[in-house]
């Protein structure tokens, strides 16, 4: 990703801080303005500052940002071996991991600064298996102990904490550990077997607590270790974890609070170092004058003494001189603001109070915001009423029913759960009102309920009436892949249909309230989705096995539809112009292919013999022309089919007919394998040429896209009226990826990914398919089942599940990830889920916007806060919206043979004049704006909520960077001041914009 002006200014005032100044710097951007593509630049250049190794240490809230950035930073050391993502276990390893100027590791404080947050104690089996091996070797006596108590747990029937025979320690691991736990423990100087036996006994042998105190031994023996110690600190979202930067004031009062803050301040004033050793600190936070601490309350002295603390501690022991100016500034900016006498001598109060408190700010804190950039609305903003019919009162009726019989305490919460969650006695689950729902269920159910669902938003939702930019299309659910932003031709079948109808938009992101919400409207969506797909085929009930099977006998014709030609890919490119009708795209293939064959020294003859298969002709050419070592290699993971070998019959002679020459463009014009090798020789031309890369090609071609695009819900879109007319799914599958522009697709989607991340090309392409459909709970009268949701899927955030791994105990713990990584990265793809739903999990600095041009607010936000942070999912870097903005600005950039179309564009866009912070052009277009969706009901006070939010977030917007929001809103509110001149006023911390 290139950097924009804003970003630029920012980076050098980073750099200014962290080599000349405080050592310190806020990046405050806000939300999706690319904080962290800054972060990596800023270490890449303190790197080369420094001229050695650097160390970067990268904290943030939770896994599932740790997976989408840490992509970002870890570019900056492609060799790098990914290390334990805890503290803890970092050390235990002490091989060389590659990476010759960058050592990155990621941790979030929950998990790696053990103590902090209550109820986590005795972390990882990984953990307490190493804590086992160093006890066993350096207090023999103290181990003898614990493993009698865990004797006594087993024969109590519970789990023990330890393994009985641990395994020999890590040599280099040893003192380091030794050494950390004394100072943990404070027995410095003091017997190590006897004072540890003297804790557990006083703590009356709470083993626990015991592994928490051994967790922070090795966290600070890592922090402490010359090759895990920071020499750049990255503080993601650093604003809800502020005890890291501001210490408790009341320390606790009971000894067993006081002793776990001592040592917790231990870890901290390590990791956050002194004098000389302290790292490099970069501070990541779209909202950061509101500090939460662990237990999400907030640090005391409100919005103004928050960022009074944060200034200071900014500027560090360097600023402590300028601490009485600091507060000064701060203090005459608040009372400016709370003027309410002569408008003119309190607007110029406030316009002076600003100046000054930018010069004291700009030194450590870089801020920009759309809102004081760009005027105007940044969204389409379309509004669906949510009509009330008989048939939701049924739904509403039973729910109340059940709960005044079981649960009357919880009446209170029948409408406000009905009112957001569909068919709740089918889909409400984890709420204690459920225990009033049994198997009874009422007349209106999902599976009665065909195309028009029986709760007012829903049915508003997938309305054919209604705002087409509002509403979704369940047929265009079915679609296998959305259209490209720019096709390369016409589009037909499906897709052209679609766009005919102005109805084929992008996907879809949904926030709701209640966590029970995201799975029930996932559940009746991709049940319509099953309903639709169930009318193609031979029996009316829907059907899961796959299409693309391959035939035992005769596997060949399907393997060579998805094989990654290396040689006869590279024969002929498609051509591209918007008025190209396919049957002109494959005339000209045909002509190309027919060329290249002549340039190879092959004879064209006359058609008389019947014509081979295209599949046999491809592998006799590319065995005649190519590498056969490549495609043997690609084939052998496949196993016994391998053994017939029939493709390996080369050519009698140098000659194919005319016939086979338009078989053979037509078919490789087609072919799902061809299209991907096409794509990666694009954008990686190296590709196809190592046999290692060929077969990692040929598995996502062969495992994840035949699997994904053989699911028969897409019978729809790919049969289509052709199964009336005979043929198989292959043959329509084939045309149905011209119909589509499948190739444009995938050029789009790597070209999009290469811009805005660092993975390559062919591990973009991995990425982006979930393998199976998700399964959610709904209760039916035979009891509770599991359903398929798919186009559709619930987004729940990074859970993730442990598995034992008891022959290697070194690797106890290996982490698989859930869906919620992989969900994610589908859905920033062009493959389904084409909707997800989430709750306010799905907030909080995630991408979503690469393929979705629309947030749905279920529920309404609570505050203008909610609504920035849903909206800030989609408007990011290089979306959806953008794109369509760029095709149509730069659509025609000249393309050089096998250049990607979307990399032109953007390499276009790039050069073509600037003109501001760049933010317009690459993240908020005057044209193709993203979309925000809102509901009401009628006779509610949603519409009059929604009004007053709307306005709240117009001055909100212009306050989000301000120290106290409220109380420059109430300024704009009480002087009546339009956006522009309260865009004047407010505090501008953006390096790329100095009034």
């Amino acid at each position: 990703m290139t950097l924009e002006r804003f970003q630029e200014e920012t980076v050098r005032a980073a750099i200014r801080a962290l080599t000349a100044g405080s050592g310190r710097f806020l990046i405050a951007d806000e939300v999706g303005l690319g904080k962290t593509v800054s972060a990596k630049v800023i270490a890449a250049e303190l790197q080369a500052i420094r001229g050695a190794p650097l160390n970067v240490v990268y904290l943030c809230p939770n896994l599932d940002i740790a997976a989408q950035n840490m992509t970002k930073l870890r570019a900056l050391a492609p060799g790098w071996e990914k290390p334990e993502d805890r503290l803890s276990l970092v050390l235990q390893k002490r091989t060389a991991r590659g990476g010759t100027n960058f050592r990155v590791y990621c941790y979030t404080p929950d998990t790696s600064l053990p103590g902090w947050k209550t109820g986590q104690r005795t972390g990882r089996a990984a953990e307490r298996w190493l804590i086992a091996s160093l006890l066993c070797d350096i207090a023999p006596n103290f181990w003898r102990h614990l493993r009698t108590l865990d004797k006594l747990r087993a024969k109590q029937g519970k789990s023990i904490w330890f393994p009985a025979q641990p395994d020999d320690p890590p040599a280099h691991l040893k003192q380091p550990f030794q050494v950390a736990l004394r100072m943990v423990m404070e027995l410095v100087g003091k017997p190590l077997d006897d004072g540890l036996t003297a804790w557990i006994e006083r703590r009356k042998d709470d083993v626990a607590e015991l592994i928490l105190r051994a967790r922070a031994a090795l966290a600070l023996a890592a922090l402490r270790d010359p090759t895990c110690r920071p020499d750049l600190l990255i503080l993601d979202e650093f604003h809800r974890y502020a005890d890291l930067i501001v210490a408790a004031e009341k320390p606790p009062q009971d000894e067993l609070g006081k002793e776990r803050r001592r040592v917790h301040r231990m870890l901290v004033d390590t990791l956050m170092g002194h004098g000389e050793n302290a790292p490099a600190l970069l501070l990541l936070s779209a909202t950061p004058y509101r500090l939460q601490r662990v237990d999400r309350g907030e640090i005391p002295g409100g919005r103004y003494g928050q960022f009074t603390q944060l200034v200071r501690f900014l500027y560090g022991r360097a600023g402590a001189a300028q601490a009485s100016q600091i507060e000064a500034a701060i203090t005459a900016h608040h009372a400016a603001l709370e003027r309410r006498d002569d408008p003119p001598a309190a607007l110029t109060a406030v316009a002076d109070a600003k100046r000054a408190l930018e010069v004291l700010l700009r030194p450590v804190i870089a801020r920009t915001e759309r809102a004081t950039a760009i005027s105007g609305e940044l969204f389409e903003r379309p509004h669906q009423p949510a009509e009330i019919e008989p048939r939701d009162l049924v739904t509403f009726r039973h729910l109340a029913r059940a709960t005044d019989k079981k649960v009357k305490a919880l009446r209170s919460w029948v409408q406000p759960l009905w009112s957001s969650v569909p068919y709740p006695a089918e889909t409400l689950f984890n709420y204690q009102i459920c225990k009033a729902l049994g198997r009874d269920l009422p007349p209106v159910t999902i599976a009665a309920e065909k195309e028009s669902p029986a709760h007012p938003q829903l049915r508003a939702l997938v309305s054919k009436d209604g705002n087409a930019a509002a509403t979704l299309n369940c047929d265009a659910l079915t679609l296998p892949w959305l259209a490209p932003t720019q096709p390369w031709w016409a589009l037909g079948g499906h897709w052209r249909e679609l766009s005919d109808a102005r109805r084929l938009r992008g996907k879809a992101l949904l926030f709701s309230r209640y966590r029970g919400t995201p799975a029930a409207v996932s559940a009746w969506i991709s049940n319509e989705v099953d309903r639709r797909a169930s009318h193609h085929q031979t029996k009316g009930k829907f059907k899961a096995q796959a299409y693309l099977r391959p035939d035992i006998k005769t596997p060949w014709p399907l393997i060579a539809l998805f094989l990654p030609w290396p040689t006869l890919s590279g024969a002929f490119e498609p051509i591209r112009g918007k008025d190209l009708s396919i049957g002109d795209v494959k005339r000209q293939a045909r002509l190309d292919l027919r060329y290249w064959l002549k340039g190879q020294g092959m004879l064209i003859a006359p058609s008389k013999a019947t014509p081979r298969k295209p599949w046999q002709l491809a592998f006799q050419l590319e065995s005649l022309l190519g590498n056969s070592a490549l495609i043997s290699g690609a084939l052998r993971h496949l196993g016994t089919w391998i053994k017939s070998n029939p493709w390996r019959r080369t050519l009698a002679s140098r000659q194919v007919t005319s016939k086979e020459v338009a078989i053979l463009a037509d078919w490789l014009l087609e072919a799902p394998g061809a299209i991907v090798a096409r794509t990666l020789r694009r954008h990686d031309p190296g590709q196809l040429s190592d046999p290692q890369t060929l077969t990692r090609v040929f598995r996502f071609s062969w495992r994840q896209l035949r699997q994904y695009l053989g699911q028969r819900y897409f019978a729809g879109p790919i049969l289509g009226a052709r199964r009336r007319r005979g043929g198989g799914y292959p043959e329509a599958l084939r045309r149905a990826m011209l119909d589509g522009g499948f190739e444009a697709v995938l050029d789009e989607h790597v070209a999009v990914m290469t811009l805005i991340g660092d993975d390559p090309p062919l591990k973009i392409l991995e990425n982006s398919l979930v393998g199976r459909p998700g399964l959610v709970q709904r209760r039916t009268t035979r009891g509770v089942r599991r359903v398929r949701v798919h186009a559709a899927a619930p987004y729940l955030g990074a859970d993730r599940k442990a598995v034992s791994n008891r022959a290697d105990r070194n690797k106890a713990d290996r982490m698989e990830k859930l869906r919620s990584d992989t969900l994610r990265k589908a859905f920033n793809s062009p493959f389904w889920p084409h909707v997800l739903t989430t709750t306010s999990i799905g907030q909080d600095g995630l991408d979503f916007h690469v393929w979705c041009d629309r947030i749905i607010h279920w529920d309404l936000p609570r505050d203008p806060v909610d609504f920035e942070q849903r909206e800030g999912r989609i408007a990011r870097y290089a979306s959806l919206g953008v794109r369509r903005a760029l095709a149509e600005a730069h659509g025609g950039a000249a393309k050089a043979p096998w250049e990607s179309c979307f990399g032109a564009i953007f390499k276009s866009a790039r050069a073509a004049t600037h003109e501001g912070l760049g933010l317009e052009r690459w993240w908020s277009p005057a044209a193709h704006k993203p979309i925000s969706v809102t509901f009401s009901l009628p006779f509610s006070v949603s519409g009059l909520r929604l009004s007053r939010l709307r306005d709240d977030l117009v001055r909100y917007r212009l306050a989000l960077g301000q120290p106290e929001p409220q109380l420059f809103e109430a300024m704009i509110r009480h002087f009546g001041l339009d956006q522009g001149r309260a865009r004047e006023l407010a505090l501008n911390l953006s390096p790329g914009m100095q009034f």
